[in-house]
């Protein structure tokens, strides 16, 4: 298994609506070459009884090169929350990018910790990087 370091985690908008578009920017450098890797990006809101994981999207396949700087452009026009109960809304969620092999294995996996409150707008998420 190869060792993956990320870098640089920058989501855009942020703060935002949380049914509005996604961006997600993540550079990484790789020990050794991985062959048609992709990254599967998914947002979980995580209640005590209950967990609904979204498939956000997964990008195509792609080789990461050693000894340079990869990057992930990741963009999703909206995150669908339709037939989440409002309730669960209202809390921390977690947003998810994973790295992964051609055999579906985890190789890096950046978690981004998300705060959903209740504004004069409606519900807005506050994605929180570890890296900032």
């Amino acid at each position: 298994m190869t060792t993956v370091d990320v870098s640089r985690v920058a989501v855009f908008p942020n703060p935002a609506l949380l049914g509005a578009e996604l961006n997600l920017e993540i550079d990484y450098q790789c020990a050794t070459p991985i062959q048609n890797a992709r990254w599967v990006v998914t947002y979980t809101v995580d209640m005590t009884a209950t967990k609904t994981v979204l498939h956000l999207g997964t990008t195509e396949p792609r080789t990461c090169e050693s000894g340079a700087t990869n990057f992930l452009k990741f963009h999703c026009d909206a995150i669908d929350v339709a037939g989440v109960k409002q309730s669960a809304l209202h809390n921390v969620s977690v947003l998810t990018a994973s790295l992964v092999d051609d055999g579906g294995g985890e190789l890096a996996k950046v978690v981004c910790v998300t705060q959903v409150t209740k504004t004069g707008e409606g519900l807005t998420r506050n994605v929180i990087s570890l890296l900032e």
